[in-house]
Formats: structure tokens, C-alpha cells, sequence
């Protein structure tokens, strides 16, 4: 099984430590896994393809939700309910959505996800959701709501190449009425199950840099609990409001990739 379909540029150890620090922070501090962080830096730094970069990223980033789930789960900010409900839904999807990204360009999809995120983005700059402290699974439009947001999640995770929460956390927050906290802190419990179940598939398909592994988990155990502990004093409208300049800025570098690609293919051989 080939797991580099180029040479990737010599790099150290603690470089893959660095990068995986700072997913971990970005990861810590906002509830997501840090895949959207980590996937440009796997392809521009170690030469990874697209798809490789995806499924390294996702085997990588298990080790930002471990440690964030701890951090969070000590501040009581994870609902356990909803977090199981989704991550039943989400195992099977995660690997659907892993083996359609070996077989499908990512065109179309990553462009409505860009406008997507944009969206959501402007809706909480707009008015950061008040959110309750606590929340629990109450009804049967609770439980649906919860199983089909963790299949969504799950196979945008395994598609992507990120754990799912950059569309977890706003779904929880804007359509379940968590606090920013406490949807952050169970995005990560579902990161936990969908991470490792598409990383699974990546990984059969030859789509996994397994030496990088260990460097981008020790710095992901380092970096996110420290922002995770960070991420808990904050008030909820100025962590709301960092999340959503946190999506503006995933947008305009995805969006910017975008118009890098489009030069380079209008460009005569």
C-alpha cells in the first residue's frame, strides 16, 4: 500500500508537532476537530495529495477531540444525549463519505459548503445565540433532529476530511439552543466516533500518511486542552463571535484556493 503518491519535502518530528499544535488550538478553542486547519498545511508543507491530506488529517485529529472532551466534560459542557444520538448516526455515513471522496471531485461540494459556512457565519456576527446552559434530549423532534445532524455531520466528516464540527457547534447552537460551551464540548464527542470511523476507510483506500501520525497527535494532545481550558472562561457572545470570524476566515481561504486552481487550470501547458 502506497501512502504518498509524491515525494513529500523532508520535515522534521517537531515540525508535525507544530502542525498539529496549532489544529490542536484552533480545535481547543472552537470545538472542532482542526482538520480544516491541518488539511492545506499536510498538502502545502509535506506535499500530501488532496486525498491524503483528508484521510491523515481525520486519523490525526481523534487526538483533539480525546483531550478537548476532557477538558469540556470536566466543565460539565458536553450533553451526553444528543452526543450518543449523533454518533450512532453518524458511523456509517462517516465511511460512506470517505469512500465517495476516493471517487468523486470535491468541486461542487466544497462550494456550497463555502457558501454555507459564509452564511451561518454572518447569522451569528449578526446576533450570537443566547443558548442554555444545559441541555437534554426532551422529544421526538429532539431525537430525529439530533440522528439527522449526525449523519449530515458524519458524511461531510468523512467527505472533507474533517471531524464535523465546523458544522456541528452552529447547528447545535442555532437549531438545538446549546450555549456555545456546551455545543463545542459534545461537537467533540461526535468527533471522537466520526474522526476514527472515516480515517478507517481512508486508511483502506491507501489515503493515510501513517508517519505522521505520531507528531500531529502529540502536538494536537498539547494544544488542545490548553485552548479548550481557555475557551471555558470566555463569555458566551465573544466565543460565539470568535467562532464566526473563525468560519469568515476558513471561507476566504477556501475561496482563495478556489481562484488559485481556476489561474493554474486556465493557464496554456
Amino acid at each position: 500500500m502506497t501512502y504518498f503518491c509524491r515525494p513529500a519535502p523532508q520535515r522534521s518530528w517537531t515540525a508535525a508537532a507544530l502542525a498539529g499544535f496549532i489544529a490542536g488550538l484552533a480545535g481547543g478553542l472552537f470545538g472542532v476537530g482542526g482538520g480544516i486547519v491541518l488539511v492545506p498545511m499536510l498538502i502545502a508543507f509535506y506535499g500530501l495529495s488532496q486525498h491524503q491530506a483528508h484521510g491523515t488529517s481525520l486519523a490525526a485529529i481523534g487526538a483533539t477531540a480525546i483531550s478537548g472532551l476532557v477538558v469540556y466534560g470536566l466543565a460539565g459542557h458536553v450533553a451526553w444525549g444528543p452526543a450518543l444520538m449523533m454518533s450512532l448516526a453518524s458511523v456509517p455515513m462517516a465511511r460512506l463519505g470517505a469512500r465517495l471522496a476516493a471517487r468523486t471531485s470535491r468541486g461542487h461540494l466544497s462550494d456550497a459548503f463555502t457558501v454555507f459556512l459564509f452564511c451561518v457565519a454572518l447569522r451569528i456576527l449578526w446576533k450570537a445565540p443566547a443558548g442554555a446552559s444545559e441541555h437534554a434530549l426532551t422529544g421526538m423532534l429532539d431525537w430525529l433532529l439530533s440522528l439527522g445532524l449526525g449523519a449530515t455531520v458524519g458524511l461531510l466528516a468523512g467527505y472533507m476530511g474533517v471531524g464535523g464540527g465546523i458544522l456541528a457547534v452552529p447547528a447545535l447552537t442555532l437549531l438545538m439552543g446549546m450555549s456555545q460551551q456546551m455545543a463545542q464540548g459534545t461537537s467533540f464527542a461526535l468527533i471522537l466516533v466520526t474522526a476514527p470511523m472515516g480515517a478507517l476507510e481512508h486508511d483502506r483506500l491507501g489515503n493515510v500518511a501513517r508517519p505522521l501520525l505520531p507528531g500531529l497527535a502529540l502536538g494536537a494532545l498539547l494544544g488542545a486542552p490548553l485552548a479548550s481550558w481557555l475557551a471555558q472562561g470566555l463569555p458566551q457572545a465573544t466565543l460565539a463571535r470568535g467562532f464566526a470570524v473563525f468560519l469568515i476566515a476558513n471561507v476566504a481561504r477556501m475561496v482563495w484556493m478556489r481562484v488559485r486552481k481556476a489561474r493554474a487550470a486556465s493557464k496554456p501547458n
